[in-house]
């Protein structure tokens, strides 16, 4: 921001109001956040200071769907379908300044800045969220089960339908299943990453005997528990079908201008780099698929 100022002060110095006044401008976005309305075609970013009764904001005229992937976008301003302005007002602004369909006949524009160059990168970022309880940081990038998704989207890793909720060793006093995993078998492998949970040599999945796709109800020996469970257990029955999984993915998108000519008649502001900020959650999206062996 300092170095923005440096600039900014630089252009006004030099350009000046043809009657001698002095455009003063801030820019001062640093304490609001950045809001967004529109769709497929018609996107606004918008950041308004209603202390100094002023905005910025981007529109994007696009037909890209912009968060269907990971990564960054960039977009050249054209003044027209891809465009900044920096606006000043003679009023507060109210909530749906920029998201009405009827544009507002007030508060008035007393200064507008037009961007005539420059670039608008959205750089978007996924969280997938399958509700497994297994801390991201341990949850692997990889497809334990090979189903087609990976642990970080999979509720149940290793593929046996028993969701990876149910295998974990989680108390009051220890929320980590890294700390202690349960270990049926004791093989070295946590049940939740292990599809063989009691070393029978049956797979869990297979340990179905209503074949209802949920291992936890088939009780052969209720002082021992679920069949899965059981080792003196090894009926075989072949489960050829995975439960239904369901995940969510939260996208959010962090936006920067760079190198902004913003023009204003004769008057000229140069930007070299403009955090404009990030919105969390911009769309969240549940995905229910049913994997296939």
């Amino acid at each position: 921001m300092k170095h923005f100022f440096a600039i900014l002060l630089f252009a006004i110095l030099l350009q000046g109001c043809n009657d001698g006044d002095i455009i003063v401008t801030t820019f001062n976005f640093d304490d609001t956040d950045l809001n967004n309305c529109g769709e497929n075609g018609d996107y606004v970013f918008y950041k308004i200071n209603p202390d100094n009764q002023e905005s910025i904001s981007l529109k994007l005229a696009v037909t890209d769907v912009l968060y269907e992937v990971e990564g960054a976008k960039t977009y050249q301003l054209n003044g027209t379908s891809i465009l900044v302005n920096y606006r000043n007002y003679d009023g507060t602004l109210g909530s749906n300044y920029f998201c009405s369909s009827i544009p507002p006949t007030s508060p008035n524009v007393t200064v507008d800045y037009v961007a005539v160059s420059g670039t608008a990168v959205l750089t978007t970022t996924f969280v997938y969220e399958d509700n497994d309880n297994v801390p991201e940081a341990y949850e692997s990038t990889g497809d334990t089960d090979g189903d087609g998704l990976l642990d970080i989207y999979d509720f149940d890793d290793d593929g046996d339908n028993v969701p990876t909720a149910q295998e974990l060793n989680i108390d009051d006093t220890d929320d980590d299943p890294t700390t202690n995993p349960k270990d049926t078998d004791g093989d070295g492998v946590p049940d939740f990453l292990d599809d063989d949970d009691d070393g029978d040599t049956v797979i869990t999945r297979y340990e179905d005997k209503n074949m209802d796709l949920n291992p936890t109800n088939d009780v052969t020996d209720a002082n021992v528990g679920p069949d899965y469970l059981n080792r003196a257990v090894a009926n075989t029955y072949e489960v050829k079908t995975y439960r239904e999984h369901e995940y969510k993915i939260a996208k959010s998108v962090q936006i920067t201008l760079k190198n902004l000519v913003l023009v204003n008649g004769e008057e000229q502001i140069i930007i070299e780099t403009l955090d404009l900020g990030t919105i969390e959650n911009v769309e969240i999206l549940t995905i229910k698929i049913t994997p296939t062996l």
